[in-house]
């Protein structure tokens, strides 16, 4: 119940041209099975026979469009295989002729994930980024600009207030051929290098976390009798318009005094009694100014999430996906669905 030998008939070869130029070609291939049982369909699916959508071998512009097998004696099978030409407004197909599949609209959904995150009086107040409780000048809790959120006598509530801090999270789901489990090694967890458009979310860097690439593993779509294996894979970008790094308040119970050769003097309230103050970036006393943070750029891994040329809008009918068509180099929105040209995940693999 298999085909055992498969050949093509190369005498009988035909090309017929148009009026336009285009061609359109006839192939002949023969096929023994080893039982006289067999039918079309275990011929068709033998190995060695052109699939539909595949091109002839010597003419990219055409493509099979027709396979028509003739029993010419029991278990002896002829097999004309059709070549017309492709459709323009058509992407070349995969040899086998599974984009039909690929090019499947890519499934996007938002939905929003809360958080909770501690209270900054200047946050609340200001609308600045400094979600991080610091302690500032203790001696006047009301002193909003260096201080964080206090009670009544000028002290950090511990553990801190929080607050809820709801977050897009953007959910993608696409077809491949084939999983690339070394791409999810290296995207998962991973911030953006550069500024990216995401399902219509302008992403500044590192301000999109890749929280997981993921597939319920292979699956398969019959198309015109013929049965292809895809993987639908989906990308899981949870979005922080702050940023995802780690941000430090510069703060402790003692300062650097430089105008004091670098002695090492503890924060103390008029009182006398110890305190927390605000740091500058060299350790000294930055008590009345702006708070400082430090930025912990390597406690967040980074990557060119160009590669993953994820859709830019949510809008339908121009979703070629990776691999499939170019794009803005730099990540920017090109007018296209999608960013820059395929590459850790490809359609046409």
């Amino acid at each position: 119940m298999a085909v055992i030998r498969v050949g093509e008939r190369k005498g009988r070869r035909s090309t017929t041209e148009a009026d336009d130029g285009t061609q359109s070609h006839q192939r002949v291939f023969y096929a023994e099975t080893d039982s006289d049982t067999d039918y079309g369909p275990v011929v068709l699916d033998a190995s060695g026979i052109p699939r539909k959508g595949e091109q002839h071998p010597e003419d990219d512009q055409a493509v099979v469009t027709g396979r028509d097998p003739h029993e010419i004696e029991k278990g002896h099978w002829d097999i004309e295989i059709d070549y017309t030409p492709r459709d323009p407004a058509e992407p070349p197909d995969s040899e086998d002729g599974t984009n039909k599949i690929f090019r499947l609209e890519p499934t996007i959904s938002v939905s929003f994930q809360a958080m909770f995150v501690p209270i900054d009086a200047e946050s609340e107040l200001n609308g600045s980024a400094f979600y991080i409780l610091g302690a500032g000048d203790v001696g006047d809790p009301k002193s909003f600009r260096t201080s964080g959120l206090t009670n009544a006598a000028g002290e950090p509530w511990d553990p801190p207030v929080m607050r809820r801090q709801s977050m897009p999270v953007i959910t993608i789901t696409q077809n491949f051929p084939s999983f690339n489990n070394e791409a999810v090694l290296k995207f998962v967890d991973s911030v953006n290098l550069s500024q990216v458009t995401v399902a219509g979310f302008v992403l500044p860097d590192r301000t999109g976390m890749m929280m997981g690439i993921s597939t319920p593993g292979v699956q398969w779509q019959t198309i015109e009798g013929q049965r292809f294996p895809y993987f639908p894979v989906t990308f899981t970008v949870h979005v922080n318009m702050e940023t995802w790094d780690i941000q430090l308040l510069q703060h402790g119970t003692f300062y650097i005094d430089a105008s004091d050769g670098d002695k090492r003097k503890a924060f103390l309230t008029d009182e006398g009694q110890p305190r927390i103050g605000l740091l500058t970036e060299d350790g000294d006393d930055n008590t009345g100014n702006d708070p400082v943070f430090k930025i912990l750029e390597e406690a967040t891994k980074t990557e060119d999430w160009v590669e993953l040329n994820l859709p830019s809008t949510m809008r339908p009918g121009n979703n070629p996906g990776p691999g499939i068509n170019g794009g803005a180099a730099d990540g920017e929105d090109d007018g296209q669905n999608n960013q820059g040209g395929g590459g850790a995940f490809d359609r046409n693999q």
